[in-house]
């Protein structure tokens, strides 16, 4: 390492530990930071980036790449001028992030426990902030409850319906980011209090889950609640020692406890039954893709949506559904897009460029993005796509799983508890049946390939370990 390089790498170091803030800062900080982690990383690690172990492994993620690349441009020349084209190229930010993060692992040039450190304390802090807010009324900055639905406006919420934000202000995003950082950050307690008995660990963990929880609840956000219960089962269900009887009875304490706050509460239980009749059935959106309708033929790709066709009062077969949370005709609609390009998809951002060719057909509707991470990848980069980035992380799931259950940690130099934290984190963001934000968005993106970089860089470490 020269002089000149020794700054760099300080810099590089002291933006992957405040990384995860720039999530409360917002896209424009997000990008920022990830734009220097991959103009620095790029100076200071050059070509040693494309070092891979598993030489297969990079030719599936960089595939990935090239075929949103790909695919965006087939479409913007060939087909239907896709207008957000330009974004595949940009998107390419991603492949480098990921493979400077990983440079960072395997080169030890960054300790993982303090990035789950910092994910704790910022979980702890927006939790807290949100808790405070339920309170007070208001937050730390003095931003207030929003208010979606005011008291007596809507018979079906006769008290209303609120959202706690806390930091975020007027973005419901405050459940997603605790989802997202206090299930990797809830790992540092084990390398933080050392602690001789284990059930003492237990009960951390437990204060600490139920504190998370509380504020998942508050926030208002209804997957990622469901999601941090998976999460505490997950665990409890992964880990190897004969402890995990006991977090297997805390995550069954913790959804009796969620339960019982839910039947109790008039707001909370209304939002629980509108969200389980909500959860689209496959049965109907089968039958829904199977009917065909001839007399609508001539209004494709007119933008013209179906209930506002003069059609719409005599079209046969048609069967309205209840909206709900509006997931069931989001995904007619993605499925009926992807079935149309099932092999490369229809490029980055397809969703909401080609919705309008199909929203003259029943139980249609254009928004922007699928709502759910496979169907979007279906649909952007087709069942090509999704086989890559499935497979990539599938191998690197499999392979952190072997290295938790069965390496040595004295040998590695890594925590357990940090396989832990990436394993569960990885599982969830592509738990197959969730819905979700879009996964080509900033936010989703640079979380996803910051985890999947820890991930490849602990991968290809135990080899680094190996053959030294």
């Amino acid at each position: 390492m020269t002089i000149f390089n020794s700054p760099i790498l300080k810099i590089l170091q002291i933006l992957f530990y405040l990384f995860p803030l720039s999530f409360v800062l917002g896209n424009l900080v997000i990008n920022f930071i990830v734009f220097l982690i991959v103009l620095l990383g790029m100076i200071y690690f050059k070509k040693d980036i494309f070092e891979f172990k598993n030489k297969y492994l990079f030719l599936t993620i960089v595939s990935f790449f090239i075929l949103v690349l790909f695919t965006s441009y087939y479409e913007f020349f060939f087909v239907d001028k896709n207008k957000d084209a330009i974004k595949s190229i940009f998107y390419l930010r991603y492949l480098f992030f990921l493979l400077i993060i990983k440079a960072l692992v395997i080169n030890n040039h960054v300790k993982i426990n303090y990035f789950l450190n910092v994910c704790l304390l910022l979980s702890l802090f927006v939790s807290l902030d949100i808790i405070l807010q339920s309170i007070t009324g208001q937050n730390i900055l003095g931003n207030k409850t929003i208010e979606l639905i005011p008291p007596g406006i809507n018979p079906e919420y006769p008290k209303g319906l609120k959202y706690h934000t806390g930091i975020f202000g007027k973005e419901l995003i405050a459940g997603g980011f605790i989802s997202m950082f206090a299930t990797i950050g809830i790992f540092a307690i084990f390398n933080i209090f050392k602690i001789k008995r284990k059930l003492i660990y237990v009960l951390i963990f437990a204060l600490l889950s139920l504190f998370f929880l509380s504020a998942l609840v508050l926030a208002g956000n209804r997957m990622p609640l469901i999601m941090f219960v998976f999460f505490l089962f997950l665990f409890a269900l992964i880990y190897k020692k004969k402890e995990k009887i006991y977090f297997f009875t805390f995550a069954a304490i913790a959804l009796t406890l969620l339960w019982y706050t839910i039947i109790n509460s008039e707001n909370l239980l209304i939002r629980a039954n509108n969200f389980k009749v909500g959860i689209p059935n496959p049965a109907v959106i089968i039958d829904e893709l199977q009917k065909t309708y001839p007399n609508l033929k001539k209004y494709e790709k007119s933008g013209i949506p179906f209930h506002n066709l003069e059609e719409f009062k005599t079209t046969e077969n048609y069967q309205n559904y209840s909206f709900f949370t509006g997931h069931l005709p989001i995904y007619i609609t993605s499925i009926d897009l992807f079935l149309d390009k099932p092999i490369i998809g229809g490029g980055i951002k397809s969703f909401r460029n080609n919705c309008v060719n199909v929203i003259h057909l029943p139980n249609r509707v254009c928004e922007n993005h699928p709502h759910n991470f496979i169907l979007e990848i279906l649909n952007d980069t087709g069942l090509i796509g999704l086989i890559l980035i499935i497979s990539f992380v599938f191998y690197l799931l499999l392979n952190n799983y072997k290295d938790y259950r069965f390496g040595d940690p004295e040998k590695l130099k890594i925590s357990n508890w940090i396989y832990l934290a990436i394993i569960l984190s990885i599982l969830m963001h592509f738990f197959p049946i969730k819905s979700s934000g879009s996964f080509f968005s900033t936010f989703n993106s640079s979380f996803i390939f910051l985890i999947l970089g820890i991930s490849l860089g602990l991968n290809d470490l135990k080899y680094k370990k190996r053959f030294k």
